[in-house]
C-alpha cells in the first residue's frame, strides 16, 4: 500500500504494516485484507468495519453506523 491523500479533508494518509494514518484528523485506522475482502477498526470512530471490493466497486459495512456504504473507483 502507498501512501495517499484526502482531497476532501485537505491531509495526507500514511501506512505502517498494515495501520493507515490519517493526519487531518490524528487517528489511526487497522487495516487486514484477504483477497478481495477487508476488516479492521476506526480508532477515530471506535467502529470495526468489514467489506469487499469486485471490479471497481467497494462494498464496506460500518458496524458503529449500522450501515453499508458503497463507492465506485
Amino acid at each position: 500500500m502507498t501512501p495517499s491523500y484526502d482531497y476532501e479533508a485537505g491531509a495526507h494518509i500514511g501506512n505502517s504494516g498494515s495501520n493507515l494514518y490519517h493526519y487531518g484528523v490524528g487517528s489511526h485506522i487497522s487495516l487486514n485484507v484477504n483477497g478481495n475482502k477487508f476488516s479492521g477498526y476506526d480508532y477515530d470512530g471506535g467502529h470495526h468495519f468489514t467489506g469487499s471490493v469486485t471490479g471497481k466497486t467497494v462494498n464496506l459495512y460500518d458496524y458503529g453506523e449500522g450501515s453499508y456504504f458503497n463507492y465506485s473507483v
